[in-house]
């Protein structure tokens, strides 16, 4: 009885979690959603990939043989395979990120969100659960591409390490005995951590098509806005003006060496705490003081900033 009634809030909490996710567009891929198997499938191949790769860590230096790599791991009812995965655990260390707990994200017991987006892709999304990571299916032309350009995205971001282009993290293939291929990449989520996030938007620099409705006032659905929602705006960016707009000219070149045409801006507006306003602070030391603001919680003030990722080709 005392068992009971010391779990009792704990489930409360959890089922108003799950209602709170439902309103922001996000729905959990428990065992009665479509994508549950699949999903179970992803986290037991990229515990076992990760695993792999703690085990043997990447060295310093990257051959062309670990842009080639091509890992097949086999489990009950599927195989993965892991794409040039010395290369995405290189990346991910340069980004401060250690395999544990790219692992511990990817493969907790907790299951993953699927994120219903408004774009005309038909690629399906899901984010961990602590919503840290994105999960995307791609075709095998999309692979393709992006394995055979590794190796100057990489060069790209070790000589740009500010670059506004996403962050890929790892490039995987599902194969399910008598049904089709799976591909899908991981990627870092640009609106980690997201509590404090109330606007999101998808800028594309153009004007066709580029509406969306807002979510009605006072509701909590999440909707990425495009170019049309953002008119008449503006971000006052002040002494970090100069080197953001460089990057993205820096990185618009990149994306046009590479014949890419479809890619966006990613924008997100958050409140500033009170502590956050001096002006002294730069706008990459506000981004990692709001990473570490997730816990604990703080009160939030009026002033907002931008976070600008780049987004994903496609």
């Amino acid at each position: 009885m005392e068992t009971s009634v010391h779990h009792q809030p704990k489930r409360r909490r959890w089922r108003g979690l799950r209602q709170q996710w439902k309103l922001l567009g996000l729905f959990e891929i428990d065992s009665q959603h479509e994508f549950y198997s699949l999903t179970c499938m992803m986290k037991d191949g990229l515990s076992a990939a990760t695993q792999s790769s703690i085990d043997n860590a990447p060295t310093t230096e990257l051959t062309d043989d670990d842009f080639r790599s091509q890992v097949t791991q086999i489990h009950k009812d599927f195989t993965m395979e892991t794409f040039a995965g010395p290369v995405f655990a290189s990346l991910r260390s340069s980004l401060g990120m250690t395999e544990q707990e790219y692992q511990q994200s990817l493969c907790s017991e907790n299951c993953y969100l699927q994120f219903i987006s408004n774009s005309k892709s038909k690629a399906d999304f899901f984010l961990t659960n602590d919503k840290r990571f994105f999960l995307k299916t791609q075709n095998q032309r999309e692979i393709k591409f992006l394995l055979a350009n590794l190796k100057i995205y990489m060069e790209h971001l070790r000589k740009y390490p500010h670059s506004l282009l996403v962050k890929f993290l790892g490039v995987h293939r599902i194969k399910i005995p008598y049904k089709k291929k799976k591909y899908f990449i991981v990627m870092q989520s640009v609106f980690y951590p997201d509590d404090r996030i109330n606007a999101r938007y998808d800028i594309k620099g153009c004007e066709v098509s580029r509406w969306t409705e807002p979510a009605p006032e006072g509701s909590q659905i999440i909707v990425v806005l495009k170019d049309l929602n953002f008119e008449g705006q503006f971000i006052n960016l002040e002494r970090q003006r100069s080197w953001l707009l460089r990057q993205v000219e820096i990185d618009t070149h990149f994306l046009r060496r590479l014949h890419v045409l479809d890619y966006s801006l990613l924008l997100a507006y958050q409140p500033l705490h009170q502590d956050e306003r001096h002006q002294s602070l730069s706008f990459a030391t506000l981004i990692m003081r709001t990473k570490k603001s997730v816990e604990p919680r703080l009160q939030s003030g009026p002033f907002r900033h931008c976070r600008c990722p780049r987004g994903s080709p496609g």
